[in-house]
């Protein structure tokens, strides 16, 4: 999944990656295209704080699935 993929489904999220150090310059195709793992690779994150980052991603997104009343992404 790219973080295009993850922010057009969760356009909330943006803010989380900014958090993160990971930062996105006007028409930044390169970072919008990555996988998360080479987002982060790329800003220059460090293995914890990848981690963090995933962490936070994942627990936002899955309170909005089960605020959704959606099935979690290990039964979808």
């Amino acid at each position: 999944m790219t973080i295009k993929d993850v922010l057009d489904r969760y356009p909330h999220l943006y803010g989380v990656f900014e958090d993160h150090g990971l930062h996105f310059c006007a028409g930044c195709y390169v970072m919008l295209a990555s996988t998360i793992g080479t987002g982060a690779n790329y800003s220059g994150l460090k293995p914890a704080d990848r981690q963090a980052l995933l962490a936070e991603l994942n627990r936002l997104a899955f309170s909005d699935m089960h605020e959704a009343g959606s099935a979690s992404p290990s039964t979808a």
